[in-house]
């Protein structure tokens, strides 16, 4: 799953929405837009986004016999 549509299904469940996301992470709406549209995260950004929305961040690559690193 992309990471927007990630984003948007944890703002559904914390019944928030972009603008007061954006406001919770320190930026604007049209910035967090752009990044939504464009698929253009930073892992600080994700972090943020993460402690914004009270939920734990896993970032891994995953080798093709499974084996998270």
């Amino acid at each position: 799953m992309e990471i927007t549509k990630k984003v948007k299904r944890l703002l559904v469940e914390s019944d928030m929405n972009a603008t007061q996301l954006a406001e919770k992470i320190e930026t604007t709406q049209s910035n967090l837009s752009r990044k939504m549209k464009n698929e253009s995260y930073s892992i600080t950004d994700l972090i943020k986004i993460a402690e914004a929305l009270d939920v734990k961040l896993e970032i891994n690559f995953i080798m093709e016999d499974g084996t998270k690193i």
